[in-house]
């Protein structure tokens, strides 16, 4: 896999942060989802389907 260090860095910062206000009891892999999503968006990054060209 070829990932920049700075997507690597937006996922990073997005995981500790969404750790950091969400009590583990309501922690779901959906809503961490989204959050990174938010994340990626905030940072003018985009998920694109990887291609094999």
């Amino acid at each position: 896999m070829n990932i920049p260090p700075s997507t690597l860095r937006v996922l990073a910062a997005a995981i500790e942060d969404y750790r950091t206000v969400t009590p583990p009891d309501e922690a779901t892999p959906a809503a961490l989802a989204e959050y990174i999503a938010m994340y990626l968006v905030a940072s003018n990054l985009t998920i694109r389907p990887h291609t094999n060209a």
